[in-house]
Order: C-alpha cells, then structure tokens, then sequence
C-alpha cells in the first residue's frame, strides 16, 4: 500500500528534535568519544560513538545544530584534554572552546551534503570528519590529538588500514560505520519503510566491516623489515619525580644535574650487557648544552664509550648567537659526538610564544621566558649503518614528519619526549599510543624514550615488544630490524589525506551546482501558472 501523500513530511515533522534533543545527544557523542581513549581506553567505543550526533544532524531543523555540535565538541576535547588544567582552568576552557568550533564544520557541511542524497550524506559525513582531522593537523598550531583513529592503538588487528590510508583511513572507516548505523536509525524513528535505509545503512556497514575483515586478513601476512636485526635499548631514567609546568622550565641545580647523569649511567652500563647496537636516551636529559658544559659533555661521552653502542639522548643545545634549540644529539660508541638534529615542529605557548609582545599576561601561565628557535628541517641521523628517523616529543603526532622521515630513507623512528609535566594524568598514555600508529604507518619499528614513561619499543605492526609504566626506572632491550622497504604503500597515507581533501570540496560544491543546475537545461519549462475558477480553458 503506497504512503499518503504528506505522510514522510508528517513523520519527518513528529521525529525533529528540540534544540535541548540536540543539545542533548551531541553531548552524549562528546562523551562517548572522550571515553575511547585513555584513561578508560573503551575503544570499541568509537564505532558507535557519533550515532547521536548524527541522528541530531538528521533529525533537528535550523541553525541550532551549529550551537549543539559546539557543545559536543566542547565536552569532547574538554573531557579527552582535561591534564591542560595543569596550566589553569582557564586555559582548558579556551582549548575547549577553539577546538569544540571543528565539529561544528563537520555538522554544517554533513547536512549541506546531505542535499544529494542519502548515500552522499553517509559518504559525506565520513569524508568531511577525516578532512577536518585533516586540517586540524596543519600548521604551527595543529594539532592531532583526538584523531579517532588513534583509539584502535590498542587492537593492531584493526591497524593495517593505517599502512595503506594512513591513521585517517581508520577514522574513514569509523565514521562511515556510525553513518550507516544513523541511517537505519532515523528511519526506524520516522516510520519509514525500511527497505531503503536497510540497503543503504548495508551497503555503507558493509563496505566499512569489508576494510576490517581485509585489513585484518592483510595484517596476518605483513612481512618484517627485510634489513639487518640490531639489538636496541630504551632508558627510562624516572630521575625525578612529577613536574609541574613551572618547574620544567626551571634549570637543575649542578647537584640535579650530576644525580640524572648518575642514573642515566648506571642503567646505560645496565643495557650494555645485552650488547645493543643502538641506546635511546629520552628528551631533555642531557642537562645542559655539552658545547658549553665540558663536565657534562665529558660524562655524557665517557657513557657512550663505555657502552660500545651508538647513544642518542635529548638535550639543549645554544649556536653562537646565545639561540637555545630542543635538541637530539648521537654519540658515537668512541664516545665522540657525530650530529644532532634540532627540533622543527615548536610547541605553541609550551617552547615558543607567538605573539609575545602583545600577550603580556601570559606569564601567570608559567610559559617559557626565552623562546626555542625552530631546527632547519627534519633530517635522518646516521649511526654507522643505522640510518635513525628523530622525532622529538610533539612532533611524534604528526603523521606528515614520520613520512618524511621514512622518505628520507630513514631504518627506524626514535621518538624522545619528556612527559614529566603530565603527572599522573592520561595525557602520557594517549601521547603513547600515537607511537603506535606512527610504527604501522611507516613499517618501521619505533623506539620511543620517555623521562618519565610511557617508554616504548613498537613492532612495524603495532605490536608492543617492551614497555615501561609511568615513574618506573627500566632499561628495554629487544632485537629490531632496519626497514629498507620503499614500497608504494608507503605513500597510501599522504595519496588518501590528498584524496579526502579533494573529495571533501566536490561533496561541499555539488550541492551548490545541483540547486543552480535546476531548470537551466533546455528542455527545462516554467512551472504552469494556476487556472482561475470560472474560466474555460483555452483549447
């Protein structure tokens, strides 16, 4: 039996939401979000988390889904962000508020896509979620954290997506999962005939568990870097105790300075007993420039040397002109020092303060009183035969600069950082599992040293071989292989950013060039004009 005429717009009617509805279920999206990372961890999560969200987008009229995809962005990154208290409530306040203004974009542009048709808006919503992920990672002010990708760290069953699309194939396929899910939904709540909705909420499911099942199957078959096997060793020191961000600024008395050497001595003599060919120190234990400190850069090197490995440790370092820069520096197993490699990508208001003349109140939020200056470019390090991709704490969450590295011809990725700000809070465990998509990435193990954890030896696959929790004083040791590869996979994860970047304009364009292409055509005729009552209709 064929529907009354007006019935869908009578249903349609029944099911829109209030903007308290909205309001409401964008909320519930931002929390289910905020839990799939650390510290719950939930990650399964993820796969149903934006159905809320995407059932107000369908379901609410008028502008007020902009102000409740705001609010669901402000509870998500407030709720996933909340260690930014450390700096003041007031600074996660505005992190939350500025970053809570992407999903807003997201919501607008799904429900101009929408206009197509029910397929572009499934599509739509997937492609316009990775390419605001996308542009949330540009520039000096990106920032990746959150990218839902990262939540499947913990099941490198699901990871090898990451190998062919990049991280942002995996928040593809999620999303396009939550699509289909929300599809079904509304019509269920609109009273719909479910024969369409059922089809179109299969074919996007469908096509999202099809990339599971095959990335899965794909997975089992990864071969291991084709290069020589080295021993490799990661030093977590745990020197001192939790900082705040005032004190991470603060310069070690000499007494600090000698007690951090000490430590970071006896468990590098500790790791030398497995042989390794390759020592990771972690960021900033180095405690001073050692061109300008000759009893540090002594002790640093007596280290090396006694270790017969290669050693990269972080560490300040001051050219000529009295510029300081976050640095990494390699040691040879002579001890002699070989390179170093200065970091590029700055932490904004954490290394350098833009504007720091016009913001002169900054200083009550403990920011630094001299800015770093910005390494030159991202280069590889070579070790003899080891050819090292550095990445220096924030740069790690950057998925363009491991790419570089590996382009770069770079064997293995050492990711250093000091987490020792963090505290007891989740910020070190979701810094971490970034590491684990940077190794599924590129193919490449990854070897990340934390002063004060999480330390971390990552297999290409995104296994865990060795890991050290928050605050414990450990040395991992593990066998790695060099990667060598050069495989057009390699470039899966730069093609598929492109490829969403292009997809996302066509989808936000053709709803536009569809309303102006209406009745332009040449067969195309004026609507007929109503007849009055009364007269005959001419013949």
């Amino acid at each position: 039996m064929a529907p009354r005429p007006g019935a869908a717009t009578l249903a349609e009617h029944r099911t829109t939401l209030s903007l308290r509805g909205t309001i409401i279920l964008c909320a519930l999206s931002g929390v289910a979000l905020s839990l799939c990372f650390p510290p719950a961890g939930l990650w399964f999560l993820a796969w149903g988390a934006l159905v809320p969200w995407l059932l107000a987008i369908r379901l609410s009229r008028g502008p007020g889904i902009l102000l409740a995809s705001w609010v669901g962005g402000i509870v998500f990154f407030g709720a996933l962000c909340y260690w930014l208290y450390l700096f003041g409530v007031s600074v996660l306040l505005l992190a939350s508020l500025l970053l809570g203004l992407y999903p807003v974009a997201w919501a607008a542009l799904s429900r101009w896509a929408g206009r197509i048709g029910p397929l572009a808006r499934m599509l739509g919503a997937a492609v316009f979620w990775c390419g605001i992920e996308w542009v949330r990672g540009l520039g000096q002010f990106g920032f990746t954290w959150g990218w839902l990708g990262y939540s499947q760290a913990p099941k490198p069953g699901l990871l090898p997506i990451a190998r062919l699309a990049g991280t942002l194939g995996i928040s593809f396929v999620i999303v396009l999962m939550n699509a289909g899910l929300a599809e079904f939904l509304v019509g269920v709540l609109r009273r719909e005939r479910l024969a369409g909705p059922a089809v179109r909420t299969a074919i996007c499911c469908g096509l999202a568990a099809l990339c599971v099942l095959g990335a899965r199957q794909w997975g089992k078959g990864l071969p291991e870097p084709s290069g020589p096997e080295i021993g490799a060793a990661v030093v977590q020191g745990s020197a001192h105790g939790p900082l705040t961000p005032a004190d991470v600024n603060l310069p070690l008395t000499p007494q600090e300075q000698a007690r951090t050497l000490d430590v970071y001595g006896s468990l590098t003599a500790q790791a030398a007993q497995e042989r390794p060919a390759l020592v990771v120190w972690p960021e900033s234990v180095i405690p001073g420039p050692p061109e300008a400190h000759q009893v540090i850069a002594t002790r640093v090197s007596q280290i090396a040397r006694s270790s017969g490995a290669w050693l990269l440790a972080g560490g300040p370092y001051e050219d000529e002109a009295g510029r300081p820069y976050n640095s990494a520096y390699l040691y040879s197993p002579t001890g002699n020092l070989t390179s170093r490699y200065d970091k590029v990508q700055l932490v904004p208001f954490g290394e350098y303060v833009p504007w720091r003349t016009r913001l002169p109140f900054l200083h009550r939020y403990h920011v630094r009183e001299l800015d770093f200056t910005p390494g030159a470019v991202q280069r590889v390090l070579q070790a003899g035969t080891i050819a090292i991709g550095p990445m220096i704490c924030f740069e790690s969450i950057f998925p363009n600069i491991a790419w570089q590295l590996t382009h770069r011809k770079a064997q293995v990725l050492v990711i250093i950082t000091n987490d020792a700000w963090f505290g007891h809070t989740a910020a070190a465990a979701q810094h971490a599992q970034i590491a684990v998509l940077r190794a599924m990435e590129t193919g490449r193990y990854v070897l990340r040293g934390a002063s004060t954890g999480i330390s971390s030896i990552i297999a290409p696959n995104g296994r865990m071989v060795a890991q050290a929790g928050l605050y414990q004083r450990q040395v991992l040791s593990a066998r790695v292989r060099l990667a060598t590869e050069t495989s057009p996979l390699l470039r899966g994860g730069p093609a598929f950013s492109w490829g969403v970047v292009a997809l996302s304009v066509a989808l936000a364009i053709a709803p536009a060039a569809r309303t102006r292409g209406r009745g332009k055509g040449p067969t195309a005729q004026p609507p007929p004009r109503p007849r009055r009552r009364g007269r005959a209709a001419p013949r």
